[in-house]
C-alpha cells in the first residue's frame, strides 16, 4: 500500500475499538485468528466430553450398586477410552490453536511495527517536535508487544472461557434443572462485580496511568541522554528530583488503580467460589424428596459437586482477559492516535518530475505555531552552483533547508525543485532529489558499511569504498578493530564528532543526489578533520546544486551565492567580496568572526 493510498484511507476510515479494531489491523491475518478460535471450540467440546463420561461411569455404577456383577464393563471401559481419546484430541487441538494464534500475532505484531515505522515517515516533523521520544518508544513497543500477547496467548483462552461453561449449563439442565438453577445462581453477581472492572471511573484511571507511564519514559530517557549536561553543571539532585516526581507519580496512579481494584475483586473471587453454598442446600432438599437414595446421590449430587466448581475456573480467565483488554484497547487507542489522528503529508494526484536540479523559494512564509520563522522569502539555488545560507542563530537557515525536503508543509508561497512545486512530487521522488548532511550526524547501531549504505542500499561494495574515500574516511575506518565491518551508533565504537560527519558525508556522496543540503556539516570538526571535510566537498558539490547552512564563514568564501539572513527575511545577498564591501550584517559577521580566529588567551607570569 503507498502512501497516496493511505492518506485517502485515514480520510474514510471510522475509528473502531477493541476486538473489531484489533481484527481490522490484523487484515489477512484475522483468519488465522479465526482458524485459531475454531480449534479451540472444538478442543473446548473435546475437554467436555470426559465430563459426560465419568457422568456415564457413575450412572451405570449406581445403577448396579447392589449388584456389581451385572455392570457393563465393556461400556465403562468404552468411555474410559473415549475420555483418554478427547483428552489427547483437546491437547493436539489446543497445541494447534495456540500455534495459528502465535502465528497470527507475531504477524500482526510485525505488520503493526511496519505501518508504524511506515506512517512516522510520513508525517510531518513537526510531529517529532511536539510528541516526546519515550511516549513514542512505548506506544511502538510496550503497547504493540501487549497486543501480541493477547492475541498469542488470550484469544485461545477467551474462547474456552466463553465456550466451556455454557456446555456446562446445558448438561446441567439436562441432567438436573434444578441444581443447574442453583448452581448458576451466584453468577449474574459474579458478573456484575467483573464488570465493574471496565466502569468510566477504572478506564480513565487507566488511561491516566498510561499517561504518566508515557511522561516517566520520556524523563528517563531525557535523564539518560542529558547525563552529561546534568553532571557538568553539577544538577544531579535537580535532574533526579524531576525523575523521582515522575516515578512517584506513575507509583501513585498504580497504587490508586489497584486500590479500585481491591474494591471489588474479593467480592468477585467470593461469589465465584461459593457455588458449592447453593448447591449443597438445595441438592440435600433434593435428596429428602428423592425416593431413591442410590440414583441421586452418587450421579446427580456428585456430578453437581465436580461439575460446580469446575464451571467458575473459566470466569477467573475471563477475568484476567477482561482486564488485559482494556490495556490492549488503551494501547490500541494510542497506537490509532498516531496512525490515524497525525495524517500524512498529502500525495498528489497527478505527480510531475522536475526539469532540472534547480531550488526556488517564492514567496515563501513559514510557521511551525503562530510565530513565523520565515517571511516572504525569495531566492532560486541553481544547478552546478554553491547557495549559502548564512545568519544569526535562530535567524531560519536549518528551515529553509529542511523545508527542500517538505519536511513541514509551507503555510504560504511555493518550493519549487526543477521548476516543479514539491506539493506536486511524490515524497519518493523528492528523497531521490534531495540529500542533506545535518550537525548531527547521527548512526545506526550497525557497521558502519551499512552505516554508510543508506545512501543507497543496492550500492556494491566496492561503491560504499569509493563513497568513503571520497568523503575522507576510508583511512581512520581501516583503522578500526573490524573495518567496515565496525559496529558503530549507540551501544558501539565511538566515533568522534568529524569522524561521524565524514561517514554522513560518505552517505550522500553515495547516494549521489543532484541536490545537496549541508547544515553546518563541519560543526563538530577539529581544523585537522575540518580540512578533510572540506576536501570532501569538492567531491560531493560535483555538478550539484548546493546549498550549504554555516556559521563558519570561512568555508563559503568561495560560494556563487550567499543569502544573509535576519529574523526570517534576506537582508543581503550577492558573493563574498560584495558584501564585505557593503557595510551590511555580513560585513558585521565576518569581522567578528576574523577577530575570534585570532582570540588567544594570555597568561601573565610573576606576581602582580
Amino acid at each position: 500500500m503507498n502512501k497516496k493510498q493511505v492518506s485517502k484511507k485515514e480520510k474514510k476510515e471510522k475509528r473502531k475499538t477493541g476486538i473489531a479494531r484489533l481484527l481490522e489491523i490484523a487484515g489477512t491475518k484475522k483468519w488465522w485468528l479465526f482458524g485459531s478460535m475454531f480449534l479451540g471450540v472444538i478442543a473446548t467440546i473435546a475437554q467436555f466430553v470426559p465430563f459426560i463420561c465419568v457422568y456415564l461411569i457413575i450412572e451405570e455404577l449406581a445403577k448396579h450398586a447392589t449388584n456389581l456383577s451385572a455392570i457393563d464393563r465393556d461400556y465403562v471401559f468404552l468411555l474410559g477410552f473415549v475420555s483418554l481419546a478427547a483428552i489427547g484430541t483437546y491437547g493436539i487441538l489446543q497445541y494447534t490453536s495456540s500455534m495459528l494464534s502465535h502465528i497470527a500475532a507475531f504477524n500482526i505484531l510485525y505488520e503493526i511495527r511496519v505501518k508504524f515505522a511506515e506512517k512516522l515517515s510520513w508525517i510531518s516533523m513537526g510531529f517529532f517536535t511536539k510528541e516526546a521520544s519515550g511516549k513514542i518508544k512505548k506506544v511502538m513497543s510496550e503497547d504493540v508487544e501487549r497486543i501480541e500477547g493477547f492475541v498469542a496467548h488470550h484469544i485461545p483462552d477467551l474462547t474456552s472461557a466463553f465456550i466451556f461453561p455454557i456446555l456446562l449449563v446445558c448438561y446441567f439442565f439436562y441432567v438436573d434443572w434444578r441444581l443447574a438453577l442453583a448452581a448458576i445462581a451466584v453468577l449474574p453477581v459474579a458478573i456484575f462485580f467483573q464488570a465493574s472492572y471496565s466502569s468510566p471511573k477504572i478506564k480513565k484511571k487507566y488511561k491516566e496511568f498510561n499517561n504518566t507511564l508515557e511522561k516517566m519514559n520520556a524523563t528517563v530517557v531525557e535523564y539518560v541522554r542529558g547525563m552529561p549536561v546534568v553532571k557538568i553543571f553539577n544538577q544531579s539532585v535537580d535532574a533526579y528530583a524531576k525523575l523521582e516526581h515522575d516515578i512517584n507519580t506513575y507509583r501513585d496512579y498504580a497504587l490508586g488503580i489497584t486500590k479500585e481494584y481491591s474494591k471489588v475483586y474479593p467480592f468477585f473471587l467470593t461469589i465465584l467460589s461459593s457455588s458449592l453454598l447453593l448447591i449443597v442446600p438445595v441438592a440435600t432438599i433434593l435428596l429428602i424428596q428423592s425416593p431413591s437414595y442410590e440414583s441421586f446421590v452418587p450421579t446427580v449430587f456428585l456430578f453437581f459437586i465436580l461439575g460446580g466448581g469446575g464451571m467458575y475456573f473459566p470466569m477467573f480467565k475471563l477475568m484476567w482477559v477482561s482486564g488485559f483488554l482494556m490495556q490492549v484497547n488503551d494501547g490500541v487507542a494510542r497506537i490509532d492516535d498516531i496512525l490515524i489522528n497525525n495524517p500524512s503529508i498529502p500525495e498528489p494526484e497527478n505527480p510531475r518530475m522536475p526539469r532540472d536540479a534547480s531550488v526556488e523559494f517564492k514567496n515563501l512564509t513559514f510557521s511551525y505555531d503562530t510565530n513565523p520563522v520565515l517571511n516572504n522569502i525569495s531566492f532560486i539555488a541553481k544547478p552546478n552552483e554553491v547557495t549559502a545560507l548564512v545568519g544569526p542563530s535562530g535567524a531560519g537557515k536549518t528551515t529553509i533547508g529542511l523545508l527542500c525536503a517538505r519536511f513541514w508543509d509551507i503555510q504560504e508561497g511555493e518550493v519549487m525543485v526543477g521548476g516543479v512545486n514539491i506539493r506536486n512530487m511524490r515524497t519518493e521522488d523528492l528523497m531521490d532529489y534531495v540529500s542533506f548532511v545535518f550537525q548531527d550526524g547521527f548512526m545506526f547501531f550497525d557497521t558502519i558499511e551499512e552505516n554508510i549504505r543508506m545512501g543507497k542500499k543496492n550500492a556494491k561494495k566496492q561503491d560504499v569504498l569509493d563513497a568513503a574515500k571520497a568523503a575522507q574516511c576510508h583511512e581512520f575506518i581501516e583503522k578500526l578493530p573490524n573495518g567496515y565491518d565496525t559496529l558503530i551508533g549507540e551501544g558501539g565504537t565511538y566515533l568522534s564528532g568529524g569522524e561521524q560527519q565524514r561517514v554522513a558525508l560518505a552517505r550522500v556522496i553515495l547516494k549521489n543526489s543532484p541536490i545537496v543540503v549541508l547544515d553546518e556539516a563541519t560543526a563538530y570538526a577539529d581544523p585537522e578533520n575540518e580540512g578533510k571535510i572540506l576536501a570532501s566537498f569538492a567531491e560531493l558539490t560535483k555538478g550539484k546544486t548546493v546549498i550549504v547552512i554555516a556559521h563558519r564563514l570561512s568555508t563559503i568564501t568561495n560560494a556563487d551565492r550567499i543569502l544573509v539572513i535576519d529574523k526570517g527575511t534576506i537582508v543581503e545577498q550577492g558573493k563574498h567580496n560584495e558584501l564585505v564591501s557593503n557595510n551590511g550584517l555580513y560585513k558585521k559577521m565576518w569581522d567578528i568572526y576574523t577577530q575570534s580566529r585570532s582570540w588567544t588567551i594570555n597568561v601573565k607570569g610573576g606576581n602582580d
